[in-house]
């Protein structure tokens, strides 16, 4: 467990990442530079100064409202910054103060960004793809070099979940999108082939879930769009933090059937 120093550390890097993770959220999508301008309403226009951008708390000291224009601020800023602290310390907190936590606190940011620009705009951007590939490289890397991890246990995480999504779109044309198979394809790459099906499987029965309750809602019909990509991610984090526990808790249960 960490010192309460290291925690609040941690926690308020989760924070500003998580602001940074709003820029992405909102600029990505307009095809807009992520890396130069400061922060602005996106209503008036007018840039945010430094002491009204603090994450979270700047959200209520301003009661969600632009100083500005008065306008309202979307709750969904606060609630990325304080979803990104709270998954990055989940990942310190299971992969200990190390490599492999690092990478997935990176990946789950990614995540985050992905979730909800996919939500909005129902697409998977190939430049946060490349982002989750290039960690997974990494962590091939680091795994075959420091615990001599076989090659092969990579090749197997890119094509376990990613290869039944592309078969399944090729039957299903409009079910499934090519975001959707080469986001899987580089997060394999990162869980690994068990990590990475337990994954689908559990994106699968949480997409089914929402579409069972769009529909007790009346709210489904046949052109209802169902963004797959947060529910993929749901079950990804999922994966990563409980994944190997769910497996041996099946394997001990096959095992006393």
């Amino acid at each position: 467990m960490y010192s309460f120093p290291l925690l609040v550390l941690i926690i308020i890097l989760g924070l500003l990442i998580g602001s940074f993770l709003n820029v992405c959220i909102y600029r990505i999508p307009l095809d807009r530079t992520i890396v130069k301008g400061r922060s602005y309403c996106p209503t008036c226009g007018n840039l945010i100064p430094w002491y009204l951008n603090i994450p979270v708390l700047s959200y209520f000291i301003l009661r969600g409202r632009c100083k500005t224009c008065g306008e309202p601020i979307s709750p969904l800023y606060p609630m990325v910054e304080i979803l990104n602290a709270l998954l990055t310390y989940l990942a310190f907190l299971n992969y200990g103060f190390s490599v492999t936590a690092i990478l997935v606190a990176a990946f789950f940011s990614i995540l985050i960004v992905i979730s909800f620009i996919d939500l909005q705009h129902q697409i998977i951007p190939d430049g946060l793809v490349i982002g989750i590939l290039i960690l997974g490289i990494l962590n091939a890397l680091y795994q075959m070099l420091v615990y001599n991890e076989p090659w092969n246990t990579f090749v197997f995480g890119i094509l376990a979940a990613a290869l039944p999504l592309f078969l399944l779109g090729l039957i299903f044309p409009d079910s499934l999108g090519g975001g959707d198979v080469k986001l899987m394809a580089a997060a394999g790459l990162l869980l690994g082939w068990k990590l990475i099906l337990l994954a689908l499987f559990l994106g699968n029965f949480l997409a089914l879930f929402y579409v069972i309750a769009l529909f007790i809602l009346g709210k489904f019909n046949r052109s209802t769009p169902i963004p797959f990509g947060p529910f993929l991610s749901m079950g990804m984090i999922c994966s990563l933090i409980i994944g190997n526990h769910l497996i041996e808790f099946y394997l001990r249960s096959l095992v006393f059937m």
